[in-house]
């Protein structure tokens, strides 16, 4: 009896789709993110679900992007610093007409509100003699610093736009500072070790979530002298007056993740 080859199996479809994120946003931006986009390469359809907006964190590489629908961020998750992962500079510093040299994060967390910073107003009053622009930016929960114009509730994409033109953005540690890291856009900012996970958060700004090098002005503390900060900010925006005398980087380079150091 002669053999009979069975017709070939249909091609699976090259297409691979991630578990929703529903955790933090600096650990979705600087985590979640580069693994994902490491995976997926090589697959023609790549499906990503993640929180109502956050489609532009991955617009690079997924080809379609589901809400899960859930408004809040979780705490319960794995934390894990570099998984192997991809980096994309976010934000498209030509396509952004007017800038502002420092951009300030008044985070206003509800949940976190004994670790919100409470000395804005002080701040204030000293940037107001230092040379450049300031504006504020962050969700609409965010608090807003004095008369600053208000780029609040600004959409995701909009925002790495503006984050990738300004010199600095200054603010308390949150996911909105490591988005401004991974935009190119140097920091001031302060936190201490209660958010400690396996390494302190001072490296893991300046070391491990800082794929692109960006200057990092840090004081160990969640309520630092007005005046510590201001120094801070005095130094980053000396360093970088040549730097940003034109517009810098590029959107599109996506350099290779390593393991945590």
């Amino acid at each position: 009896m002669d053999r009979i080859d069975k017709a070939p199996a249909a091609p699976e479809r090259n297409r691979i789709e991630f578990p929703p994120w529903y955790g933090e946003f600096g650990w979705e931006i600087a985590s979640w993110v580069p693994f994902c986009r490491k995976r997926a390469d090589g697959y023609d359809q790549v499906v990503v679900t993640s929180f109502e907006g956050m489609g532009p964190l991955y617009a690079d590489f997924a080809t379609e992007f589901k809400t899960h629908g859930q408004p809040h961020r979780g705490l319960d998750y794995q934390k894990l610093y570099r998984p192997g992962g991809d980096y994309y500079k976010y934000g498209r510093p030509e396509e952004q007409e007017f800038f502002f040299d420092c951009l300030i994060h008044a985070r206003g967390i509800p949940r976190k509100n004994s670790i919100n910073y409470r000395r804005w107003d002080e701040l204030l009053e000293i940037t107001k003699k230092m040379p450049g622009t300031f504006a504020c930016i962050g969700s609409m929960q965010d608090d807003r610093v004095g008369d600053l114009i208000d780029f609040r509730g600004l959409e995701l994409g909009k925002l790495m736009n503006l984050i990738s033109r300004a010199k600095m953005v200054i603010g308390v540690s949150s996911g909105l500072m490591h988005l401004s890291a991974f935009c190119g856009t140097d920091l001031v900012v302060w936190g201490d070790k209660r958010t400690y996970f396996g390494e302190t958060l001072e490296r893991r700004y300046k070391v491990t979530w800082n794929p692109f090098n960006v200057k990092v002005g840090w004081v160990e503390d969640f309520q630092p002298e007005p005046e510590t900060i201001a120094e801070r900010i005095r130094e980053i925006y000396e360093s970088t007056t040549e730097k940003y005398s034109a517009v810098a980087g590029r959107s599109d380079d996506v350099y290779p993740g390593v393991e945590r150091l």
